[in-house]
């Protein structure tokens, strides 16, 4: 039953409302705009000649305010099918550490800039978690495809000369890297469809190509209009679903990721949501929970220590 909240629905009926206005082109007609510029590829699906790695990451915290509380992170690169221990890696962050705190404050202006300045810190051990369990898993792997949960700017913003080791160690030993973009929020194909939006509004990528690709088929983004020079995409809808994901990779090995893309349609459900199944076996494999990681900090940190660092105050309201 819907609450009676008539201030809170009216926000939200402005919201619906300012959606009600927008206006897309025709699929034909973006299409059309988008064939002039790339290529539109049929895939037809494959069974995967290599073996494939999906690397996740999870995290979780004990704690709420700044700079009362942990993050422990771990990452994984999960090789399909199975031949060896997963490779895992963990970090744990925490402004409790003083050069951690000091290296924060140093980089924030006030309080809630050394919010903002932690929570990318977390993001980017993350990401350094995850390049390190690519890393593994590219030295060790020969001729694979390694997946990674996520687009290259983000792995090369935060991982510097981690991603830099896994694309060169992957070339080395001729696997393949390609970054998995399940929520699509690029803006690279605006100037293909100039002309045909209405108003002044300069469209997402989404919004482009939002039921505009049919199932098994690819858009491969041409050179002059890649995010990077040194880094290719495809924008993939692998299921029934019309919302396409993205697929990152090394320019400089366009051809043997297109040669690759029946593997990925392979592994893919028609059903779901266009991402290969792997990338949701490896989030379930490293997923911590709350609970999991309330007992390891129970187990590992004395009761009174707890009490005074890490639990929020608002705990102890009575119920």
């Amino acid at each position: 039953m819907l609450v009676a909240n008539e201030g809170a629905l009216e926000e939200l009926r402005r919201f619906g409302r300012m959606l009600s206005g927008f206006k897309r082109p025709e699929p034909g007609a973006l299409r059309a705009a988008l064939s002039r510029a790339g290529r539109f590829l049929k895939v037809r699906p494959e069974v995967p000649k290599e073996a494939v790695v999906a690397v996740d990451g999870s995290c979780q915290t004990v704690g709420t305010t700044y700079p009362y509380y942990l993050a422990l992170i771990q990452a994984v690169a999960l090789r399909l099918p199975p031949s060896s221990p997963a490779y895992m890696e963990h970090r744990i962050f925490s402004p409790l550490f003083s050069e951690e705190r000091k290296g924060l404050e140093s980089r924030a202006t006030d309080l809630q800039n050394v919010q903002v300045v932690a929570e990318n810190r977390i993001s980017e051990l993350m990401a350094q978690a995850e390049l390190s369990a690519a890393v593994r898993a590219a030295v060790e792997e020969k001729q694979g495809l390694i997946l990674l949960d996520g687009g290259f700017i983000h792995f090369r913003a935060r991982g510097g000369v981690l991603f830099k080791q896994l694309v060169e160690h992957a070339a080395e030993s001729g696997s393949l890297v390609i970054g998995v973009i399940e929520e699509i929020s690029s803006r690279s194909l605006e100037e293909t469809v100039t002309g045909l939006w209405e108003g002044n509004s300069l469209p997402y990528d989404r919004e482009i190509l939002y039921g505009c690709l049919e199932p098994d088929e690819v858009f491969v983004v041409p050179a002059p209009l890649r995010k990077d020079e040194a880094i290719g995409t495809v924008f993939a809808r692998f299921s029934a679903h019309p919302q396409p994901v993205a697929l990152d990779f090394p320019a400089s090995r366009e051809e043997e990721v297109l040669s690759k893309l029946g593997a990925l349609r392979a592994l893919t459900p028609h059903d779901g949501r266009g991402i290969p199944a792997v990338i949701d076996i490896a989030d379930r494999y490293v997923r911590l929970s709350a609970a999991e990681v309330e007992q390891m900090v129970t187990a590992a940190v004395p009761a009174g220590l707890r009490e005074m660092f890490l639990k929020p105050h608002r705990l102890r309201r009575p119920v």
